[in-house]
């Protein structure tokens, strides 16, 4: 399954432990304000960085349940 700019879909998926695998798209800008995918009443999860590529001015980093 892929979700797509779905934070609350997200995190509902997280709060159960449904997801093994992360592709982050990560464009360098600074906004310096939003909703965060791993927030402070999260629980830990623990991750691997298995790629990381530079796709463009983005860079596509794949992250696995460690």
């Amino acid at each position: 399954m892929t979700v797509t700019g779905s934070s609350s879909v997200v995190h509902l998926l997280q709060e159960h432990e449904l997801i093994d695998e992360y592709r982050l798209l990560t464009f360098p800008s600074i906004v310096g304000a939003g909703e965060r995918l791993f927030g402070p009443t999260s629980p830990p999860v623990h991750l691997a960085c298995v790629s990381s590529e530079q796709v463009g001015a983005p860079v596509l980093t794949q992250y696995r349940r460690a």
